[in-house]
């Protein structure tokens, strides 16, 4: 591989484990160029986080009077979603690169809620699998996805694509879910990114082909703007915006702090519980331009 693509492949170190990787470009034959948009796998580090916080307990119990929280159902109405639209005889892709959910925790979440509970299907993409650990891992966010997805959408059926946490990984995902001829799903919800800075160019500009595709195919896909403000965690005093959240195909969601009363929304402001306890991402992409 090192002969093929000129590259000096190594082993590095860092806080969170071991990854390979290279430096410098990667070199090929320029008679294939015209044919090849990317070269992935030969890296294997971390791309992406998921994009969910946990509230603090001094925030939790009522701090603020405005600092509530809503059943996925009643952010629905709120929000004026079609009552009669419950999803059924649809699918809606999660993508996931880490974490996993015991059928047992979903159950008792929408017996909770008083609701159905979906029907949730596991695809393994690059030999990722549903691998659940603990509350406070990359569970929080798969557990968060199937469950507002499923109390939003009521009768439909949830896919959930597990990949590895690379940027082969998260590409082979959206590109499985979008060309998956058995379960079809309309929508895919992404809710993991990382600073565009941190992204090789030929890794962005695959994933946006990608999501192109997806539009041309009528799939939905949203992705999670980021929860870490206008800096997204970058810490260079610059602004940065959440990848893969600022492709210009993608529908990229961001959270507000909504306050309501007798069923209608009475404000709502940008979703900012300071620095420590995150902020919604967004702003301007500094590689793709505004689409027209």
């Amino acid at each position: 591989m090192e002969k093929a693509f000129s590259v000096d492949l190594n082993e590095y170190q860092h806080d969170e484990g071991s990854y390979r990787g290279h430096t410098g470009p990667i070199q090929m034959p320029e008679e294939y160029a015209s044919f090849v948009s990317g070269v992935f796998g030969l890296d294997n580090r971390p791309v992406a986080n998921p994009q969910f916080r946990y509230r603090g307990a001094s925030r939790a119990f009522g701090v603020r009077a405005s600092n509530l929280s809503y059943p996925p159902a009643q952010v629905a109405k709120l929000y004026a979603f079609p009552a009669d639209a419950n999803g059924a005889g649809q699918t809606i892709g999660l993508t996931e690169l880490g974490g996993g959910y015991r059928p047992a925790d979903i159950a008792q979440y929408f017996q909770a809620m008083g609701l159905p509970a979906p029907t949730v299907k596991t695809i393994s993409v690059d030999h990722g699998n549903n691998r659940p650990t603990t509350a406070q891992s990359a569970d929080g966010e798969v557990m968060l996805d199937i469950e507002v997805a499923g109390a939003v959408a009521p009768g439909v059926n949830i896919a959930v694509y597990f990949a590895p946490n690379t940027a082969r990984g998260f590409q082979d995902a959206l590109s499985t879910a979008i060309h998956d001829q058995l379960n079809k799903p309309s929508a895919i919800s992404i809710s993991w990114g990382g600073p565009e800075s941190t992204w090789t160019t030929q890794s962005m500009d695959n994933f946006n082909q990608m999501a192109q595709e997806a539009g041309l195919l009528g799939i939905t896909v949203t992705v999670a703007a980021g929860d870490s403000g206008s800096s997204d965690s970058v810490n260079d005093g610059k602004n940065h915006v959440d990848f893969p959240a600022s492709c210009p195909c993608v529908l990229a969601c961001g959270g507000t702090q909504a306050v309501s009363a007798k069923g209608v929304i009475t404000s709502e402001t940008v979703w900012n519980d300071g620095a420590q306890g995150g902020a919604t991402g967004g702003g301007y992409s500094t590689v793709f331009a505004r689409p027209a």
